[in-house]
């Protein structure tokens, strides 16, 4: 057995073994940062998209403001109501299916 362990074909199948293994670790190694990096640039993405979604949720506030609708409505040539009336229903009928 120790004849074996110290002949040339048990050193060549270890050396491949050590170098089989050494490239499997570097493609791994590879894969794992590559992957890293995807994961990096999609968070960055992540991070651009919330900002441009709080952006327009402030824009959407702005245009909701009582202000901003004033501000639309004279350019529309609307005229205010001075005179209110209200419809009431007499009766309480619904009608069903």
């Amino acid at each position: 057995m120790k004849k074996w362990f110290l002949s040339a074909s048990c050193r060549f199948i270890f050396g491949a073994f050590v170098v089989v293994f050494g490239v499997m670790y570097v493609a791994q190694t590879n894969a794992i940062s590559t992957k890293g990096y995807t994961m990096n640039d999609i968070e960055r993405r992540i991070q651009a998209l919330k900002q441009q979604n709080q952006k327009l949720e402030f824009e959407i506030a702005t245009h909701r403001s009582m202000r901003s609708i004033q501000s639309r409505l004279s350019n529309l040539n609307l005229v205010a109501t001075d005179n209110v009336k209200y419809v009431t229903l007499t009766g309480s009928s619904v009608a069903r299916r």
